[in-house]
């Protein structure tokens, strides 16, 4: 199978701006919408697609200030995709965006093999499908939302100016970049 617009797909993806949903309601360009966009493009080329979820924690590389404000009481899961190639199944995840790349963050390209994510547990399909019935209670979603929001707005405006520091240094200009934090 040539993979060319396979790619072309990927990288149109990926290359959307990484943030976090901040609302009930609100899609933003998260790992969630990215990858199920991803999953149905991939699906009509006729690959062998499959979403997963897995949980995950807040990396090093975010500022303390924005991860203390993520909730301990709330799980943090990632969604990825996974698809089959030459009868191996391998991630292929868009989640981060190239400038993104700037302060360390992993930014995969179309055959990478590996998720943008620490993940500390993946689920199984069975606890994909129990977790994704939890988003169908409005309550359910409410209160996460709730709970994240103050953090999710902290780090979607944390990473537009990891943007503008990157298009900065695209245009030559010398810029203090950020710099990963290790816990």
């Amino acid at each position: 199978m040539n993979h060319a617009a396979a790619n072309a797909i990927f990288e149109e993806i990926r290359n959307r701006p990484y943030a976090w949903s901040v609302a009930v309601g609100q899609p933003a360009n998260n790992c969630y919408f990215k990858g199920i966009e991803l999953l149905q493009r991939l699906g009509i080329l006729g690959y062998a697609v499959r979403g997963r979820v897995g949980e995950t924690f807040l990396d090093a590389r975010i500022p303390e200030e924005i991860r203390r404000l993520y909730p301990r009481d709330v799980l943090l899961t990632h969604f990825w995709v996974e698809i089959e190639i030459d009868g191996r199944w391998q991630p292929a995840d868009p989640s981060y965006d190239p400038p993104l790349g700037v302060a360390g963050f992993p930014v995969n390209d179309w055959d990478s093999g590996k998720t943008c994510f620490e993940i500390t547990r993946a689920y199984s399909q069975e606890e994909a499908i129990a977790y994704q019935a939890e988003w169908n209670d409005p309550r359910y979603a409410a209160e996460y939302f709730a709970a994240i929001g103050p953090c999710a707005q902290a780090l979607n405006k944390w990473f537009d100016s990891v943007r503008a520091d990157a298009r900065k240094s695209d245009n030559h200009e010398v810029v203090p970049t950020a710099t990963p934090r290790h816990t």
